[in-house]
């Protein structure tokens, strides 16, 4: 939810303005992130939910509360892709040392439909 402390952050960061996009992630994306997505969205602000860092005590609240931010406009990604979006490129002079930590990853937690397969396709890098 965007509460006043975070609206003041947010026009301080920009000096005055808002941002363009939020990559958001937290726990109980049934409640606590679904709520602040919602307002966000509401404030014209592309949403980019990182599926694989959002968590609920149930798995079902999760898997519901990404749908619906899916149907409101949020764009569902993970944090891998986050990462490659920002590095943009091989050039980024972090993009080595980045891709070996992300190769290295623990297990797939399979948060996701299909995470699996995409774990598999990544350590192949």
């Amino acid at each position: 939810m965007m509460i006043p402390d975070i609206e003041c952050q947010m026009q301080q960061l920009f000096d005055g303005g808002k941002p363009t996009d939020v990559v958001l992630y937290g726990i109980e994306s049934h409640v606590c992130v679904e709520q602040t997505a919602i307002d966000l969205l509401e404030r014209n602000i592309n949403v980019f939910l990182v599926a694989d860092c959002v968590a609920s005590r149930v798995n079902q609240d999760r898997d519901m509360a990404i749908e619906r931010l899916r149907a409101a406009g949020c764009v569902i990604t993970t944090s891998e892709s986050v990462i490659y979006d920002l590095l943009r490129d091989k050039e980024h002079p972090k993009f080595n040392e980045l891709r070996k930590l992300l190769v290295a990853k623990s297990a797939d937690m399979q948060l996701t439909r299909g995470s699996a397969m995409a774990y598999a396709a990544t350590a192949k890098l």
